[in-house]
């Protein structure tokens, strides 16, 4: 499966692509995103290059810190059923070379 993304490519440079995305680990869900947050203070920071140094965080990477969306798929022993509605706080992690410790700015996770 993919998911079309937006993609800080670098600093003031954004773009529209299909990523691929990562097998969904035993434990986790897939979720397809209605909403996302964006915010105006750490992503503002990344989109104008004045981030400083910070562990996950560089380019490329699918922005977005907080979405809602609803389940896809998840393991039958989540708590979880497919097409709930759940709250997804970021650190997506699914969209391989290119950074998404947010990655909420997709059409899935």
């Amino acid at each position: 499966m993919d998911a079309l993304a937006i993609v800080l490519e670098k600093p003031r440079h954004l773009s529209l692509q299909r990523l691929a995305l990562a097998d969904v680990p035993d434990g986790d869900l897939a979720v397809d995103i209605e909403w996302s947050a964006i915010s105006t203070g750490t992503e503002r920071l990344l989109f104008e290059g004045r981030m400083p140094a910070f562990p996950g965080v560089g380019y490329p990477l699918v922005p977005g810190y907080e979405a809602v969306g609803r389940v896809r798929s998840c393991d039958a022993n989540s708590g979880f059923r497919k097409g709930e509605r759940v709250f997804v706080p970021g650190a997506a992690g699914c969209f391989g070379e290119v950074r998404s410790l947010f990655g909420a700015a997709a059409s899935h996770l």
